[in-house]
C-alpha cells in the first residue's frame, strides 16, 4: 500500500545546499516564475543525513498539502520517515516508511481531528489495527483501501474481453500484432473517464482496443478509508496471431 505522490520534476530540484523552492503550474510541472504558479514545493536537505530529503508541498497561500521524507535515488524516490497529508489545514493522514515500506503506524483522522484509524505495519506487512467513529468510539476494523474492480472480478473481465474482442481482418491479413495499452479513470460512480491510448501499435488495433474499453459496463469503484475515490487503471489489450493464421 502506497500513496501515489505526484511530485513533478523532483530530482531536478534537489541539488541545493540547504533549501530550495520550486514553483508548480496547474498542470503539475515545474515553471520558472511564481506569477503563473498554482502551488509550490519547498525542499530541505536533512543535516543529519545528507542523503535524505524533505519536501513540503504548499498551496499558494502557504497552506500545507503534504510533507514527504525520502531518499532521492535517481530515477525514483524511496520513501523514508514520516509522510503527512493535509486537507483545509488539518492533518488527515500520517504514515511512517522505512525504505519505501510502511513500518510503524499509519493513522488517519476525521475532519474534527479525532483519530479515524491506527494501523500498524512491520516492513510492509500489516500487523493489526483499530478504527474509530467520528466521536472517538471504537468501530469494526476495515481495510484502508480496496481497489476498483470489474463487475464479477478479473475472471469476468477476461470473459468480457474474450466475448467482445475482435481482431480486424485487415490487421490479420497484414499480420499486425502487438499490445495496445489503454489508460482510464474509474470514477466514484464506477463509470470510466478520460480514456486514453498510451501505447500505440497500429491504428487498426488501437481503434479496436479503444472500442473494447468504451463498451465496458460500470466498474465497482475504489474505496480509500471508507470513502469512494477515483482510481487510475491501465489495461493491456493483446493482439496475437497463431502461426497458422
Amino acid at each position: 500500500m502506497k500513496y501515489l505522490l505526484a511530485v513533478m520534476g523532483l530530482v531536478m530540484a534537489i541539488n541545493v545546499n540547504a533549501q530550495d523552492t520550486v514553483w508548480i503550474s496547474k498542470k503539475g510541472v515545474i515553471i520558472p516564475l511564481k506569477d503563473s504558479a498554482q502551488s509550490f514545493n519547498v525542499i530541505y536537505k536533512n543535516k543529519a543525513d545528507t542523503q535524505q530529503v524533505k519536501l513540503v508541498r504548499h498551496f499558494m497561500d502557504g497552506g500545507v498539502q503534504e510533507e514527504i521524507n525520502f531518499f532521492p535515488y535517481t530515477p525514483i524516490m524511496v520513501l523514508q520517515g514520516v509522510f503527512r497529508r493535509y486537507s483545509d489545514g488539518k492533518l488527515v493522514d500520517e504514515r511512517i516508511y522505512n525504505r519505501d515500506q510502511l513500518h510503524g503506524s499509519h493513522k488517519t483522522f476525521w475532519e474534527n481531528g479525532q483519530l479515524r484509524r491506527n494501523d500498524l505495519y512491520e516492513n510492509g506487512k500489516f500487523i493489526g489495527g483499530r478504527c474509530y467513529g467520528f466521536n472517538g468510539d471504537a468501530t469494526a476494523w476495515f481495510a484502508y483501501e480496496k481497489q476498483a474492480s470489474f463487475p464479477g472480478g478479473n475472471d469476468s473481465l477476461k470473459k468480457f474481453i474474450a466475448k467482445n474482442f475482435y481482431y480486424p481482418n485487415d490487421a490479420r491479413d497484414e499480420r499486425i500484432e502487438g499490445t495496445v495499452k489503454i489508460k482510464f479513470t474509474i470514477a466514484k460512480d464506477g463509470s470510466l473517464e478520460n480514456i486514453q491510448l498510451i501505447n500505440s501499435v497500429h491504428n487498426l488495433l488501437d481503434t479496436e482496443a479503444m472500442r473494447l474499453v468504451k463498451l465496458m459496463p460500470k466498474w465497482t469503484p475504489a474505496i480509500e478509508d471508507g470513502r469512494l475515490v477515483k482510481m487510475l487503471f491501465i489495461l493491456p489489450v493483446v493482439f496475437r496471431l497463431n502461426n497458422d493464421e
